[in-house]
């Protein structure tokens, strides 16, 4: 998935900084230290995470991911696409968070929102 996902946001126009796979049994804690690594990158303008929940559950992605946000502080535009086990209850905790994620309705919405928010956080102002 994460190959497929770089390819697609290359066809989209953009050009991935890298990528991170989390495994099928990342935690919350995992999926925290991912954002860490991503965004120490300074390169890095805005963050797909593309989530295919068969073993890896769609519910506690996202709850690493709000966890993550909250903690970090994340300044870049932050894509989520999510399907599987438990994707209802995901989507839920990303939009009861109150936190400003773009949810994405399949690979190829996904991959053309975070380039979108790429580019337009590079014409933006650094954040505060």
């Amino acid at each position: 998935l994460a190959m497929a996902t770089m390819d697609i946001i290359q066809y989209a126009g953009g050009a991935p900084a890298n990528f991170l796979d989390v495994g099928g049994g990342a935690n919350e804690q995992q999926v925290r230290q991912g954002f860490e690594i991503i965004l120490s990158d300074s390169h890095v303008r805005a963050v797909l995470i593309n989530i295919f929940g068969g073993i890896m559950r769609c519910d506690i992605v996202a709850s690493g991911v709000v966890a993550a946000a909250r903690s970090l502080g994340i300044k870049v535009p932050v894509v989520v696409r999510l399907e599987g086990t438990n994707m209802e209850l995901g989507h839920k905790i990303l939009r009861e968070s109150g936190l400003n994620f773009t949810v994405a309705a399949g690979m190829k919405d996904a991959a053309e929102k975070v380039v979108a928010l790429a580019r337009a956080s590079e014409t933006a102002p650094p954040p505060p």
